[in-house]
């Protein structure tokens, strides 16, 4: 989770809350066990778990902490399990939900709360493994270079999104000052040009195209591959029906 998603790769939390405060699920803790054993150069990934709460509109995220100019921690950010969560998340965030069933190649009923949640965090997963191997350990890069790098190349893909600018958890909070499409227009003009030939009748039309267009970014798809594969590699161990 982008993807997002149901996650996202750039929202930054309102507070982070490291595992001594929060206990998480059963679940939860085996499918990160087996994440660092398959994956050791996650090691220095940092892991923050915050409550539905805290971020209602999402399953978790990846960033990075700053620790000085030179120094980025590579974070994932996980909304602990919940059952009610989980749910609200599949009707607020149904283009996600449902690409995340095509992935593992399931239909949209199958999908468990137990196996988005699984989904999610395998994703977030993706994007530090994209993070580290394309980024932090590129010999192109130096120090804070390879995040400044990444900021970039994840600006310059949010910008050719029909909202430019906005991830769709952004998205959803901005348009959530707004009672219709048309006073949302009115404030954003610019996006009329954007997504000129697309016929957009209310707010939830606008969210879910923004949803669309994420989860086909590049970002998105390396993010999703990870946690398909990891997911598939380890059903038996994590308990998903195939």
């Amino acid at each position: 989770m982008p993807a997002q998603e149901l996650s996202h790769s750039h929202h930054l939390p309102k507070q982070e809350t490291t595992q001594e405060h929060l206990e998480t699920d059963r679940e939860t803790t085996e499918l990160l066990k087996l994440i660092f054993e398959q994956h050791p150069f996650l090691a220095h990934v940092k892991i923050n778990f915050v409550s539905p709460e805290d971020e209602p509109n999402t399953g978790g995220f990846f960033h990075r902490v700053k620790i000085d100019e030179h120094t980025f921690v590579p974070t994932v950010t996980i909304v602990l399990k919940d059952t009610k969560h989980l749910e609200q998340l599949m009707k607020t965030r149904a283009p996600s939900v449902a690409h995340a069933a095509r992935m593992l190649g399931i239909k949209i009923e199958e999908l468990s709360t137990d196996l988005l949640s699984q989904f999610i965090i395998a994703h977030e997963f993706g994007h530090a493994t994209d993070y580290i191997k394309n980024y932090e350990t590129n010999p192109d890069y130096h120090a804070a270079e390879a995040t400044q790098e990444w900021d970039t190349h994840y600006d310059a893909n949010l910008l050719t999104l029909p909202v430019p600018g906005f991830d769709p958890v952004d998205l959803m909070e901005e348009v959530s000052q707004f009672h219709d499409v048309d006073t949302f227009f009115q404030t954003h003009p610019e996006v009329q040009h954007t997504i000129s030939g697309v016929k957009i009748k209310n707010l939830r039309e606008l969210v879910d195209a923004q949803e669309f267009a994420y989860r086909a970014s590049t970002y998105e798809n390396y993010a999703d591959q990870f946690a398909v594969n990891f997911l598939r590699r380890n059903s038996e161990a994590l308990g998903i029906k195939n």
